[in-house]
């Protein structure tokens, strides 16, 4: 389950936090895996032609793989990284290369380096081609350049989130998720307000935890624009404090894992003439907030809906 957790906060484009999630599920579609599912194949790798291509096979343990490992900055050490289990790597990755490896930012660039081997075993079935080891690993530096020069021209010249004179018109609703790996439940809220801050309508629910912290965040939008149709608010404008379900909003196809989520949402979406989504402040989130990490303590699914909030919400110090 860290895995899975940690997946989602690499510091890496969307769709290789998806393969690192892929990864730690065990769904990654090599060959082994083509076959359990029933797909009529050959489950024997491709680029070695001497063992079944598994997961780990396929990003550590295949001779070819190997080989990129060991020109590498990565110092392997005799029975050490990279190891049979395909967990062990992953535990090596995300949380002891760092103190064990000796470079100082290896923790940052062996996401790259296991995306551009994964890149290497698809041109290899799929077209035939195989690169040098050292033309892998100079892609990896590259794809890493090319991302870290894409987030200094967001930072740089993109839209910053709206200053509060320039947010979108009344009523408005806030929503949060809130998760945690130690809880069996997560909880969501929202808070539906008029131009004077006056509550119009809220929501706080309890809920069994969902795979990662951004499916709550978007479970919260979802539940809220459900909630807020069948109530009758005329609210169009939506507002958020994680990024992330911004830009899955805005890009959903960029977003696999949650298809079956946004398929939700576009649904609703359709009931929305004007519908946006505004990223805020974090401290200008704080009744959403405090509705779904209340019901996230809870100890039992329950769901609320009202223009005041719930008795277990009130022991936080927030105003409504």
């Amino acid at each position: 389950m860290l895995e899975l957790i940690k997946s989602w906060k690499l510091d890496v484009p969307s769709r290789i936090q998806h393969f690192f999630w892929q990864i730690g599920l065990g769904t990654l579609s090599v060959l082994e895996r083509l076959a359990f599912w029933g797909v009529r194949c050959d489950a024997l790798c491709k680029r070695c032609d001497a063992a079944v291509e598994t997961i780990n096979h396929a990003l550590f343990g295949c001779p070819r793989s190997r080989r990129i490992w060991e020109m590498s900055p990565v110092v392997l050490d005799q029975g050490g990284f990279p190891y049979d289990s395909i967990y062990a790597n992953l535990d090596f990755i995300f949380w002891r290369a760092s103190s064990q490896s000796g470079v100082p930012d290896i923790a940052l660039r062996l996401p790259w380096i296991i995306w551009s081997i994964w890149k290497d075993r698809n041109k290899k079935v799929f077209q035939d081609i195989e690169l040098e080891p050292t033309e892998i690993l100079n892609q990896a530096a590259n794809d890493k350049l090319l991302w870290e020069e894409v987030k200094s021209y967001s930072a740089h010249y993109l839209e910053s989130p709206p200053s509060m004179e320039e947010r979108g018109p009344f009523p408005r609703c806030l929503v949060d998720g809130s998760w945690k790996c130690t809880n069996p439940f997560q909880g969501l809220g929202w808070w539906c307000c008029s131009g004077e801050d006056t509550t119009l309508l809220l929501g706080a629910w309890s809920q069994r935890r969902s795979l990662t912290p951004l499916h709550a965040e978007l479970q919260a939008l979802i539940w809220a624009m459900a909630s807020l149709l069948e109530a009758g608010v005329g609210c169009q404008t939506f507002e958020t404090d994680c990024a992330k379900l911004v830009a899955m909003v805005q890009t959903p196809d960029d977003w696999p894992a949650f298809s079956n989520l946004l398929e939700d949402f576009a649904l609703l979406r359709t009931s929305y003439p004007s519908f946006t989504l505004f990223r805020i402040p974090r401290e200008v989130n704080v009744r959403a907030d405090c509705l779904a990490r209340s019901s996230r303590s809870l100890i039992s699914e329950s769901s609320f809906v009202n223009s005041f909030p719930p008795v277990w919400s009130t022991n936080l110090g927030v105003l409504f």
